[in-house]
């Protein structure tokens, strides 16, 4: 049995996404889904706001995060600065957690002082507060991107990241990230659920990333997600991991809302079954 009722992985503008925790439950509940998460990056700020939609709505909210690690696997295909962990907490988390959030999001401010600094060096003038005022809860590049579109250095995000602050751009600064197995232990220890986020992303063959996962002690990867090919979605249910399912919807255009993402049942997590 199938169903297209869950989406777990959703951002609003509390980090990347361009609209409110409200407006991108309302998507989420247009769209037929049931179970929904917010996971903005390094961030539940957008909790609360999250969580009321969701009550009036009728849909049932899981408080979730996406937080940003160190790469656990170098790759010869990829060349990715950083894996993502989805921290799922059904019960809620501890303050102990959110204060650990905190101090991960507060070290995004210097990075992108920083970034804004070797802008200047290479003639681009940005206030922070130019890109701050994009940012309702984490700051991040995404928002640099739009200062840099308001100021006339680019004309897309896209743009932005190809020929200035991407991975390998030469105004890119990377910052201070926890290790898998740091966020895993956090989250565990304040009673969350983890699944890694987009596996298709880090380059590493399905088998030998499983087999990392299970050892650094991830409840579950996220074989559905909306960058993955059908073959990639089967391949990576065939483990013994339970997946989780997510859209990674940010409000744009490519991704409009949460939803539609088919999951077999037997393969999710039995926390996230409508």
């Amino acid at each position: 049995m199938w169903t297209q009722a869950v989406d777990l992985h959703c951002h609003s503008h509390h980090s990347d996404g361009l609209w409110s925790p409200s407006e991108m439950a309302k998507r989420a509940h247009d769209a037929g889904v049931k179970v929904w998460s917010l996971t903005d990056h390094d961030t539940n700020t957008g909790w609360d706001e999250a969580a009321d939609a969701c009550s009036e709505l009728g849909i049932r909210f899981i408080p979730g995060v996406e937080i940003t690690c160190a790469v656990e696997m170098t790759s010869e295909t990829s060349d990715s600065t950083s894996w993502h962990l989805l921290a799922y907490f059904p019960e809620g988390c501890s303050p102990e957690f959110t204060s650990w959030l905190e101090s991960f999001k507060d070290s995004r401010v210097p990075r992108m002082k920083s970034m804004l600094s070797a802008l200047a060096e290479l003639g681009h003038q940005i206030p922070f507060e130019d890109v701050a005022k994009f940012a309702e809860g984490s700051i991040g590049r995404p928002h640099l991107a739009r200062a840099m579109i308001e100021h006339g250095i680019v004309e897309t995000m896209q743009q932005a990241f190809d020929d200035w602050i991407g991975d390998s751009g030469p105004a890119f600064r990377e910052r201070p990230l926890p290790t898998i197995a740091e966020a895993v232990e956090m989250v565990h220890s304040s009673g969350g659920i983890t699944s890694l986020a987009h596996p298709g992303y880090y380059g590493i063959p399905s088998d030998e990333l499983v087999q990392r996962l299970v050892t650094l002690g991830v409840d579950c990867i996220e074989a559905v997600h909306g960058s993955h090919p059908d073959s990639l979605r089967f391949e990576l249910m065939q483990y013994a991991l339970p997946t989780s399912v997510g859209g990674d919807s940010h409000g744009t255009e490519k991704r409009p809302s949460p939803g539609k993402m088919p999951v077999p049942l037997k393969h999710l997590h039995r926390c996230f079954h409508p």
